[in-house]
């Protein structure tokens, strides 16, 4: 499984209203989460594929920016 981060332009839950069944029926309800109280509106997205292009594409579409932040586990390592 990827995981991949995104600052974007959203600002709360009420403006997901379009993405929210895009996102579900693409990666499933429980594979991607808004940390809304980032300064960065962080969309965390987990997928088996690659979906970089896909995500940006459909929050553009929407009306909101994003762009994948650099994400490595490789931070985490003790």
């Amino acid at each position: 499984m990827n995981i991949v981060i995104f600052k974007t332009s959203v600002q709360d839950k009420n403006e997901l209203t379009p993405i929210k069944p895009i996102l579900n029926t693409l990666f499933g309800e429980k594979n991607w989460t808004f940390a809304f109280e980032d300064v960065d509106k962080i969309l965390r997205v987990v997928s088996a594929v690659p979906c970089v292009a896909a995500v940006r594409q459909i929050l553009m579409d929407n009306g909101f920016l994003c762009e994948e932040l650099p994400y490595s586990l490789d931070e985490f390592k003790v």
